[in-house]
């Protein structure tokens, strides 16, 4: 059913409410009648834009999850115009791993994401049987304790420069302001206080409960750095004045294009050293990679160094990462303490961001 029949069908429903029909049973009869039609006529994506619709709308990733079910390099794009019913276990198996054969722990992602579109087709009696049950992620995860050096951040920072704007001042933001790379990336410019030049620390980013992972709201406090950043974001030329968000470059959808920027990032830092070992008549062959990184692990990096260096006690950290819910919080704790600690969390932001700019942007 598209939008247009959806809209008619509501407007009937209604109707025969004044009417005194039995929209329960008639709505359950309808259900049945669009799943037959929508197993017999319809392709893939007929059906995914359904699932868009009614689903995947009402998610904070919705949009990432259709890319990755049938957008450029989805898991099911080759599949798009085939009819659901006739979709097999085993092509979705060889498509699992042809794409981990390139990205393993993306291929998990995407898996995840076909199997609770199968099961929704199968709730909806589109389909009898899930074609991704009962098979087996492609590559085991483990718990990621990767954290940057403060050199290597010295380097990381430095490596953004020829990066320019969204992708310069937001990887930068994601080093000073550890939250999730979701949550900066698709930030609107009306969640954010930024203050005045005669108050730089009192700056403020209330993020919203529906934008968290933890369904839980929360007051960012933003040290000057942050600020200073976030200004230099709202005020580029790159950046469409339209736009209700603070990065993106079509004034509509917030950013995208992290593999590309932490591609062109990874090759700074590499020609950086390269540079430097020449420079130091160091043999080149000696001359090590970074190690491989993810932008998640910066929130451990300002974990690990704030606790370490600066002595911020960890469930202050925790709270600033604004953790599900963390080791150092009793059941107890989550369930009575509900302070905010932002005084707490104030200061050690901007303690953290005063590390940076003596050890890594100096």
């Amino acid at each position: 059913m598209g939008i247009a029949e959806a809209r008619a069908a509501a407007q009937e429903a209604r109707a025969k409410v004044v009417q005194g029909h039995d929209l329960n049973e008639e709505k359950r009869v309808a259900a049945r009648e669009a799943a037959l039609e929508i197993r017999t006529r319809t392709t893939l994506k007929d059906v995914l834009d359904l699932y868009e619709e009614l689903i995947l709308a009402q998610h904070r990733r919705g949009a990432q999850t259709r890319r990755a079910l049938d957008g450029k390099k989805g898991l099911m794009t080759t599949l798009a115009n085939r009819k659901p019913a006739s979709i097999t276990r085993a092509e979705i198996s060889d498509l699992v791993k042809k794409h981990a054969r390139q990205a393993p722990i993306s291929a998990n992602r995407k898996l995840a994401y076909a199997s609770a579109f199968f099961n929704w087709c199968v709730e909806e009696e589109i389909l009898t049987d899930s074609p991704a049950k009962n098979i087996r992620k492609p590559a085991k995860e483990n718990e990621r304790d990767r954290f940057h050096t403060l050199e290597e951040l010295r380097e990381v920072w430095a490596a953004t420069t020829g990066l320019g704007y969204p992708f310069e001042q937001l990887y930068r933001l994601l080093i000073v302001l550890p939250m999730r790379r979701e949550e900066i990336s698709a930030m609107p410019i009306a969640d954010l206080t930024v203050g005045d030049d005669d108050t730089p620390d009192q700056g403020i980013w209330v993020l919203p409960a529906g934008r968290t992972k933890n369904a839980k709201a929360l007051r960012v406090p933003l040290s000057p750095l942050a600020r200073s950043i976030i200004i230099e974001a709202l005020n580029h030329k790159e950046r469409p004045k339209e736009s209700k968000l603070l990065f993106s470059t079509t004034g509509e959808t917030s950013v995208s294009g992290f593999t590309k920027a932490k591609r062109r990032i990874d090759k700074a830092v590499r020609g950086a050293r390269i540079k430097e070992a020449e420079q130091a008549g160091i043999d080149l062959e000696t001359v090590e990679h970074m190690p491989h990184w993810t932008v998640h692990d910066l929130r451990t990096t300002f974990n690990t160094h704030a606790c370490e260096i600066l002595s911020v006690p960890p469930h202050v950290a925790d709270r600033i990462l604004n953790h599900v819910a963390t080791a150092t919080r009793s059941k107890i704790m989550r369930v009575y303490n509900k302070s905010e600690m932002l005084d707490a969390r104030k200061k050690a932001l901007c303690d953290w961001a005063d590390l940076l700019s003596t050890r890594v942007i100096s």
